[in-house]
């Protein structure tokens, strides 16, 4: 009898992988979702950070409305807080608005770059360069970086760039130094976001379509990948011919009993940056309509404020109004404060940042660390990447989602890394 293949982890690749297969996701929570699923409280509705789905995909927009995701198609409005002014994301075609010097730098660099040969790329430093210039490159992107990352941006590669940093034609640079301009711009000018529910709503309605293909509550604790067996929650064991593991591939290998030690040397080679997100409900409504903005100096402890309430009229009370401030930590960036103080930190911020008034009624605040953020693309990525998914795929282990192949993977990538892993299971058995 053929067992159906184990699907470690109910994010939305996990649930993909379950809908487009014929396996059965384990989930360590007592909701599905992962780190795209909602959390509601005192009639707010608030996500892991920002969660929105920006993709132009047909077969990821059909099976939205084949799930019932219910998504709503709405306008970014997107802004960036730096050197004393609010600009129009993206930075590189929208300095109008900063300090004259400022724009001049930038326009300048942009038209006279120097660094124009694409063979002297090395990392994610020269590329920036090469794409922008020096001022755009020195009074944004770099700085961000740093604060985002936790890196310097030399020590990134160039493997997750492109469509995430459009570049700008020279007469959208000048028009927009010169005037206020609206124009979007990237493949994310426009998304889709559930009309109730959160963000998590999409994969509540996946895991509605896999019915009683996912089991809750199972943390994978030890994998015998010499018996084929696999312990959930220290006791109960199951065999297994297959598995598809959406798992962080640090925590894959360290619960694998006799994975090799050059394996777990790898493993240990994988960084990301960790986000904590602080969630805040105001007694005031529309206090903005921005749909985020993102902040760059330091002075402000958040790397990305938005508002979960323009996505969608149902994630507040009525009269209310929400927020969600990121603050990126890790690798060379410590927490402003300690856990226990940070709310208070990003209240204090958000006031400075004139986002709120002092005299605002703060009727909800709740936090959620989130260790594993976005994978860092440093040199060693690949080689140890390498090297894990070889070991995986040798013993019937195959990997997905933006941790399983600790990539730099959007909602519907993630979705499609799914679908293709069942697929290739389905085809071609390992």
């Amino acid at each position: 009898m053929t067992v159906q293949p184990i699907i470690l982890g109910g994010g939305l690749a996990g649930l993909s992988a379950c809908y487009h297969g014929n396996g059965v996701v384990y989930e360590k929570d007592s909701s599905p979702g992962g780190h795209a699923r909602s959390h509601s409280a005192n009639g707010f509705v608030f996500d892991e950070g920002i969660h929105v789905l920006h993709t132009t995909n047909k077969y990821v927009l059909s099976l939205m409305e084949e799930i019932k995701a219910d998504l709503i198609l709405k306008d970014r409005n997107a802004w960036i807080m730096s050197n004393g002014a609010m600009t129009r994301y993206p930075f590189q075609a929208n300095t109008y608005g900063l300090p004259v010097d400022i724009v001049k730098e930038c326009l300048i660099g942009f038209v006279q770059n120097e660094f124009d040969d694409p063979d002297k790329i090395k990392n994610y430093e020269d590329w920036l360069y090469y794409m922008f210039g020096k001022g755009i490159t020195e009074r944004f992107m770099i700085p961000y970086s740093k604060k985002f990352w936790g890196v310097e941006p030399r020590e990134l590669t160039t493997e997750w760039v492109n469509i995430r940093h459009p570049r700008p034609s020279l007469d959208e640079v000048i028009s927009g130094a010169l005037q206020d301009q609206t124009k979007g711009f990237g493949v994310n000018a426009r998304f889709r976001y559930p009309s109730e529910g959160g963000f998590g709503n999409v994969a509540e309605a996946l895991a509605r379509q896999c019915r009683d293909r996912v089991q809750l509550g199972m943390r994978a604790t030890r994998i015998d990948v010499k018996n084929r067996e696999i312990e959930f929650n220290g006791e109960e064991c199951r065999r297994y011919e297959n598995i598809i593991s959406t798992l962080r591939l640090p925590e894959v290998i360290r619960i694998i009993t006799d994975a090799p030690d050059a394996v777990r040397e790898a493993a240990s080679k994988l960084r990301t940056n960790s986000l904590f997100v602080v969630n805040v409900g105001v007694d005031r409504e529309n206090i903005s309509d921005k749909s985020w903005i993102y902040f760059l100096e330091k002075e402000f402890s958040f790397v990305r404020v938005s508002f979960p309430f323009n996505f969608s009229n149902a994630v507040t009370p009525d009269g209310t109004s929400s927020i969600s401030a990121e603050v990126a930590y890790g690798n060379g960036n410590s927490l402003p404060t300690s856990k226990d103080k940070i709310a208070d930190r990003v209240l204090d911020d958000l006031v400075k940042a004139k986002l709120l008034f002092k005299e605002d009624k703060i009727i909800h605040v709740n936090t959620i660390d989130v260790k594993y953020g976005y994978v860092i693309f440093d040199k060693s990525r690949k080689p140890a990447v390498n090297v894990i998914h070889r070991f995986l795929k040798e013993k019937g282990i195959v990997p997905c989602g933006r941790y399983g192949m600790w990539g730099y993977l959007w909602s519907d990538e993630a979705i499609l890394s799914g679908k293709k892993a069942a697929e290739a299971l389905l085809r071609d058995p390992p």
